[in-house]
């Protein structure tokens, strides 16, 4: 039923480690640029550097994370102020959400959330001087040790670093190879070269797990995020028969950010939707709603409508041909209102 939602937490999902590929020294990338074009005393001009030194992002990587690892469970409201100074956009306001609901779960639950920043490994840095800079990292969850990935950006000249993005691997996800952090990942762009615009896939997935009536496409392949949020609405709606109305709709909220794959191959995009799920009862009735509603809203009691609004932020890799596929992905309920 909706009132017993899902758990809703900022790092919920098991997944699957991966090891970035490391290539030939810069000399090998390209030889006229060690020794010379053709004889002729000229040179080629160097390539563009990573926006960040690997050194610097590796320290920036660990100071970020240690940071978050303390701000998220620190429910006084100098864990909000030091959540804001550690994260920024659907990042902090579900973070935020995490921190009110805190009180309300267990300590194996709690525990069950927190990063490993010492598990962290640099995957990729974006290219070039141009903003935002961007840093992939993979950590993990420090009970399980299910693989994280987690996106770190400075929005603009003298911002800090900061979380936009921390996300489980789905089971079973990979993501493909980046281009080494010493060289630097090409930036995403407007998405050209792929085989559709991240605005378009995320708008395929959002149309493909509405409720009801979701639409198939051909731009995603299958994914168990996907049919889970799927079966959950059937679920919902079917416990509900014809004693309520239940609907489920995803909203796209933009692109986070997100790195070229190496060779040309593709891209792996972060982006944020926004799920709303509302329930109309066809006549008055009395429910308690779970603790994390009530934790949000202050509500304790339900008797005619409800919604509730939860961040959904995705990684996605979309090849320059083929299927995109969802790779990694958090879920935190934020809001919520009824009477």
């Amino acid at each position: 039923m909706l009132f017993m939602h899902r758990k809703a937490h900022i790092m919920p999902r098991p997944a699957i480690r991966r090891h970035g590929v490391l290539t030939a020294l810069l000399c090998a990338v390209s030889l006229a640029a060690c020794t010379g074009n053709g004889g002729d005393g000229t040179q080629d001009s160097p390539p563009t550097p990573p926006a960040v030194a690997p050194a610097v992002a590796a320290s920036t990587t660990t100071s970020v994370l240690t940071k978050l690892v303390s701000a998220a469970s620190d429910v006084t409201p100098a864990g909000a102020t030091a959540r804001a100074a550690v994260l920024v956009g659907p990042a902090l306001e579900s973070a935020n959400a995490w921190a009110k609901v805190l009180p309300g779960h267990t300590a194996e639950e709690k525990a069950a959330q927190e990063l490993s920043p010492e598990d962290a490994k640099v995957l990729a840095v974006s290219r070039g001087p141009q903003y935002p800079h961007l840093i992939l990292v993979q950590t993990t969850l420090k009970q399980t040790s299910d693989a994280v990935l987690v996106l770190i950006a400075s929005e603009q000249a003298g911002d800090d670093f900061k979380v936009a993005a921390v996300t489980p691997l789905l089971p079973g996800a990979t993501v493909d190879a980046l281009d080494p952090v010493e060289l630097g990942s090409a930036r995403l762009g407007d998405g050209s070269g792929l085989a559709a615009t991240p605005d378009q896939v995320v708008t395929a997935f959002a149309q493909s797990v509405k409720y009801p009536d979701p639409v198939a496409t051909q731009l995603l392949d299958a994914d168990s995020l996907s049919e889970q949020l799927r079966k959950s609405a059937t679920d919902q709606a079917a416990a509900l028969g014809s004693a309520a109305v239940y609907t489920q709709t995803h909203t796209p909220g933009g692109v986070l950010g997100g790195f070229r794959l190496k060779g040309g191959s593709g891209a792996l995009v972060f982006a944020n939707l926004m799920r709303d799920e509302a329930i109309a009862w066809q006549s008055p009735t009395k429910l308690t709603p779970g603790k994390d509603f009530t934790a949000l809203t202050g509500i304790k009691a339900i008797t005619s409508e409800a919604k509730l609004t939860s961040n959904e932020i995705l990684a996605i890799v979309i090849p320059a041909s083929g299927k995109a596929r969802v790779v990694a992905a958090s879920d935190q309920l934020v809001a919520g209102s009824g009477r």
